[in-house]
């Protein structure tokens, strides 16, 4: 159940972060919001990390083909397709971040002794 919810979530967010990067002039904001969803997807269900990590990763170079082939205007130019592709790097070190995160959390948690 947990990874459902997981996937509809990844894809959600993945939908909001490829319209914003249509939508704003500069990367810091959509590699923000890949960094932090994916490191919130990451510690909430760590198993099977990669896989959000790369859906939220190619959401940005998805969405500039949809927008590629619908003629919308975007509001700065892309020389290289191909370098969207960097969106996969936020995404994967956010991913990682909240898997370490969840991790350190429960070894934590076992470490506390119970009253």
């Amino acid at each position: 159940m947990l990874s459902k919810i997981a996937l509809l979530l990844t894809m959600l967010v993945g939908t909001l972060t490829g319209y914003v990067d249509l939508s704003v002039t500069e990367v810091q904001l959509p590699a923000f919001l890949l960094m932090s969803f994916a490191c919130l997807l990451g510690a909430m269900h760590p198993t099977g990390a990669w896989r959000r990590a790369l859906m939220l990763g190619l959401s940005v170079p998805v969405a500039h083909a949809i927008a590629h082939f619908t003629g919308r205007t975007l509001p700065y130019t892309v020389d290289h397709p191909a370098s969207t592709l960097l969106a996969l790097v936020p995404a994967f070190i956010g991913s990682y971040l909240g898997v370490g995160m969840r991790r350190l959390w429960a070894a934590q948690q076992k470490e506390q002794p119970r009253h």
